[in-house]
């Protein structure tokens, strides 16, 4: 025979008497899942908790609250919603009789109802301290996420984000205009130059493969009317590129602006060419042999950046330094400037918020913000339209002219910057030169400015035709952070160099270049930039009327470089291939094998390799240095400086 179970209270009712036969749920009247779902409810009112989602456990398993399920307990439908206070405190009373009825039917002794109504407190306080450690357990969570976010403060590399192709615009400077003695603090008034004054701007673009040209012309900025118009608009930009001409023959032309004279700011304006950035360039020369402003100057016709550095300016007493800004665009700019020299950063009033109109034009007096300064670096930074800008730099030594140069952007700041074409005359025409009275700056050096707040640790190494040259102060230098820190150069032997400057920090840099023909005759000077690392289908216009050569340096790897020359006509001429030895530079002259061109298309493979043009004129001392300009393909990508 066997033990009938004993009948359970009613559900309601939490005293300690007997069950009552009959009622609702007591005894066998209602199965053991019905029995189970109600204690799952009644839990999660007296917890706010959904128990119900809980997994059922075996029959016979203990209970966590000291009972003994006769059966496996089946999940309901869903959590119960939280109770109130009172009805949590109620429920827990029911479920203590629950539990006495429970351990009455299994044979143990019923506790009395006191200790029932303790083992509901004690089931209350339980859970709450249960939930206070998943709260405190979420808060340390959260604590060691936001921990792990990395400092603001760690410098983040630029990437390189692809834009839509538009327009190519190369803006080229105006010619070096001599100040009005009347002009006083930052804003010039212009004199005349000399009688033999001129100045001129050379353009080329290419064409697609099907001998195509797009639409293109070069006008004054801010002008509707072109001065020339080197190709009509086809209106249709976007249209799929030819690859070849009408009867099937691959022709790529170009078309060319002989040297035009300038005189004002122009603007070469190009078209894409089937969702590409065109193939093109210009560049403008200044050139004068009598006057103040006696001597070569050359800059490359660019597209506006939002931000740049300009190197090698200099406020003492006979040099000027004028900074002229240009916005081509259609969007108003906002313009800041920070001055850095040899003792740090300079506080100059007047340098930030410097507003420029679409088509405008401003220049500024560098020596009514930052006088007396042999060597100033300028930080230019534009939010609104992007904005060009060159340094007119000129030096007068008493009464005799110390050169001019157009000071214009070098590379961004990087932990290694090569410079090519630095060019130093020999040691002992330099020496005599330099002997004279207030000719100290005519020498050869290289200049690195440190942009952010910690010092650099500088690498100095110099390659020339046959290898890699000593200094005799070794390669390591320190930078002071803020700061314009100066190499000398004029140790080197005469010939022509590259420089690569490594770092443990972002720098800029730039090589100041002086030739002179003799002693006490007028000297002139010119700084290279830093440039960036050759690809392919960069196009280096070549000047008329000056000699040029084309520099190239490869400070790890050997490279090769392809040139193909542009004729005045607009005809491509035979490429050539010229290896550069690994640790070397090497010096082309561009007409080697026919007439001088127009320009020549500059292509790179292998190893790393940086390219200029340095440019002199026979007889005189007129020197100027011109980087390779980027490719077609940098020109459709823009960085972008994570962080905040």
């Amino acid at each position: 025979m066997t033990d009938k179970p004993a009948e359970q209270p009613d559900s309601g009712t939490a005293g300690s008497g007997p069950a009552v036969p009959g009622a609702p749920g007591a005894g066998t009247g209602d199965s053991a899942p019905q029995a189970g779902a109600r204690r799952a409810r009644r839990k999660a009112a007296a917890s706010g908790l959904p128990w119900a989602r809980r997994r059922p456990r075996p029959a016979g398993q203990h209970s966590a609250h000291g009972g003994t399920d006769s059966a496996a307990q089946p999940a309901a439908s869903g959590p119960a919603p939280a109770a109130s206070g009172a009805d949590r405190a109620a429920a827990a009373g029911r479920d203590a009789g629950n539990r006495q009825a429970a351990a009455g039917a299994a044979g143990a002794p019923a506790p009395g109802s006191g200790k029932a109504a303790a083992a509901g407190s004690r089931n209350v306080l339980g859970i709450a301290a249960g939930i206070a450690l998943l709260a405190v357990a979420g808060t340390a969570a959260a604590a060691g996420s936001v921990s792990g976010i990395g400092s603001a403060a760690a410098e983040v590399p630029a990437v390189a984000a692809e834009v839509p192709a538009g327009n190519f615009t190369g803006v080229c400077p105006e010619p070096p205009r001599l100040l009005d003695s009347a002009a006083d603090e930052t804003d010039p008034q212009f004199s005349p130059v000399s009688e033999s004054a001129s100045a001129r701007a050379r353009a080329v673009v290419f064409s697609d493969l099907g001998g195509t040209l797009p639409g293109s012309s070069r006008a004054e900025l801010g002008a509707r009317k072109p001065l020339v118009t080197i190709a009509k608009s086809t209106g249709d930009s976007g249209a799929e590129v030819r690859g070849s001409s009408e009867d099937g023959q691959t022709r790529l032309i170009a078309g060319v602006v002989p040297g035009q004279a300038l005189t004002d700011p122009t603007v070469l304006t190009v078209e894409p060419v089937a969702g590409q950035q065109a193939l093109a360039g210009a560049a403008m020369t200044y050139r004068a042999g009598d006057g103040d402003l006696r001597g070569l100057a050359a800059a490359n016709c660019t597209a506006p950046p939002n931000d740049f550095w300009l190197l090698g300016a200099a406020t003492t007493v006979g040099a000027t330094a004028v900074l002229d800004l240009h916005n081509p665009t259609r969007t108003p700019s906002t313009v800041d400037l920070e001055l850095d020299g040899t003792e740090g950063r300079i506080q100059a009033a007047g340098a930030r918020g410097l507003l420029l109109a679409p088509g405008e034009s401003r220049s500024i007096v560098l020596g009514g913000l930052a006088a007396g300064q042999d060597s100033l670096a300028v930080h230019v930074s534009t939010s609104g339209g992007p904005v060009s800008g060159t340094i007119q730099q000129s030096i007068l030594r008493g009464l005799t002219p110390g050169g001019v140069e157009l000071l214009t952007p070098t590379a961004g700041a990087s932990a290694q910057q090569v410079i090519t074409g630095v060019v130093v005359q020999s040691g002992k025409l330099s020496r005599s030169v330099r002997s004279q009275d207030g000719y100290g700056s005519a020498a050869p050096a290289l200049e690195v400015v440190v942009p952010g707040g910690q010092d650099a640790a500088l690498q100095v190494r110099v390659f020339g035709k046959d290898g890699e040259v000593e200094l005799p102060g070794g390669r390591g230098a320190t930078a002071a952070a803020g700061t314009v820190t100066a190499v000398p150069l004029d140790s080197l032997p005469a010939g022509t160099y590259s420089v690569q400057v490594s770092s443990d920090v972002s720098v800029v840099a730039a090589a100041r270049v002086s030739r002179a023909t003799s002693k006490g005759a007028p000297v002139d000077f010119a700084w290279a930039p830093a440039a960036a690392r050759l690809g392919s289908e960069h196009v280096a216009v070549v000047p008329g009327g000056v000699g040029s050569r084309l520099v190239f340096g490869a400070p790890a790897e050997a490279a090769e470089i392809k040139l193909v020359p542009v004729d005045g006509q607009g005809g491509l001429g035979k490429a050539r291939v010229v290896k550069v030895p690994a640790g070397t530079t090497v010096s082309v002259d561009p007409k080697a094998g026919g007439a001088g061109p127009a320009a020549v298309m500059v292509s790179a493979a292998g190893g790393a390799v940086y390219g200029s043009q340095v440019l002199v004129a026979s007889g005189r001392p007129d020197v100027s240095v011109l980087p390779v300009p980027a490719g077609a393909q940098g020109r459709q990508s823009v960085p972008v400086y994570l962080g905040y």
